[in-house]
């Protein structure tokens, strides 16, 4: 394998795909990188910068010069910093048996490799996925957050995707509260649902960030047990989640009895503060509805207590409902618009936190009973 191409134009991608090195796996060619030149059609030759830990694979394809094909795997960490140190210009890399050589003006290196015959193979997508614009995967951020840490529930762990009737659902959920973002699909846009890791959410986001894309395409392997992503020259796949994950539908509250339409800032800044006073209590801060008021309350034996109004336009019965600090937190911080509309619907049922100007977005939060 032999080709050139330029310091500046490997070094990101090269960055970019060495985040999905297997770290001190116990199979030694998970550490490494493999690099592979392919045809990609006349005049179009490519190099394939590829790692995987066998959770999630990324594949980056970069044009270069001066080709011949052939592949080897190398250790990523001593690659990045090699490619890192040499600054910008032209690089030559080629390879003999397990040895890679990188050359660039008058310097010359030599790194050990491994064959690439023992790299593990990352799965394709098998037929064709979903497709749509960058953006809507981009706004799937902002629902991350209410997936489940613990690994006790491994579904929980998981962002269900699911996109039938012409829209796409993400939908995340740690039992005690949920977030869900929905967006429209072209006309004729096939069916496809599963449950993707957030670690994989998480690469997607940033590989996006990176990659010049206009769109995303969401696929899966033949056996259905892999997803993959293709963004522009990037591919990732990942394993997928097994089990089945809540009917998310039936959580969301459809008989509301009063409405509250507040300034974010203004809400954000009176729970902070009640949480002040409310971690030594269950983390607990209740919430009384009046005429054109929420009502704000918290206290802890040993701290003391605090009482807030925040003004807003505040309709329907009255009453009175406590939450968990934090999930109300999280919630109201992760509304992207200035202003936003919480829906009760009773003090003992979930309640539900939306944006006001922006569709397809909605949180709910369990409420907590008070002794």
């Amino acid at each position: 394998m032999k080709f050139s191409i330029l310091q500046q134009d490997f070094l990101p991608k090269l960055q970019a795909v060495s985040r999905s090195v297997g770290i001190r796996s116990t199979l030694p060619v998970l550490d490494n990188i493999l690099l592979a030149v392919e045809d990609h059609g006349p005049s179009d030759k490519k190099c394939k910068i590829a790692a995987t830990n066998l959770e999630i694979g990324v594949i980056k394809y970069v044009s270069i010069l001066d080709e011949v094909p052939g592949e080897i795997t190398v250790p990523a960490k001593t690659l990045v910093e090699l490619i890192s140190g040499l600054g910008e210009g032209k690089i030559t890399l080629e390879s003999e048996g397990e040895m890679l050589t990188v050359s660039s003006g008058k310097f010359k290196a030599q790194v050990n490799g491994i064959s690439a015959a023992e790299f593990p193979a990352i799965p394709m997508s098998s037929s064709a996925g979903i497709i749509f614009p960058k953006d809507v995967f981009l706004s799937s951020h902002q629902i991350l957050y209410a997936s489940a840490v613990d690994e006790g529930r491994p579904v929980l762990t998981g962002i269900l995707t699911d996109a039938k009737s012409e829209r796409l659902d993400f939908v995340a959920t740690d039992g005690f509260r949920l977030a869900h973002r929905s967006a429209s699909l072209p006309k004729g846009s096939p069916s496809f649902k599963s449950l993707i890791p957030k670690k994989t959410f998480e690469e997607v986001l940033r590989i996006i960030s990176e990659e010049n894309c206009d769109n995303v395409e969401i696929s899966s392997t033949e056996n259905q047990n892999q997803v993959v992503f293709t963004l522009g020259q990037t591919i990732v796949s990942s394993r997928l989640i097994e089990g089945n994950f809540p009917s998310w539908e039936k959580i969301i509250p459809t008989e509301i009895i009063g409405r509250a339409i507040v300034e974010k800032e203004a809400l954000l800044k009176a729970i902070k503060l009640a949480a002040i006073f409310a971690k030594n209590e269950a983390n607990i801060v209740v919430i009384n509805t009046k005429k054109n008021l929420l009502d704000i309350k918290s206290s802890a034996k040993e701290v003391g207590s605090q009482e807030n109004e925040v003004e807003g336009d505040i309709e329907g019965e009255e009453l009175t409902i406590a939450f968990n600090a934090k999930f109300l937190q999280d919630a109201v911080s992760n509304i992207p618009t200035q202003t936003l509309m919480i829906e009760f619907s009773g003090s003992l049922s979930a309640s539900l936190i939306k944006p006001v100007g922006q569709e397809g977005l909605e949180y709910i939060v369990m409420p907590v009973r008070l002794s």
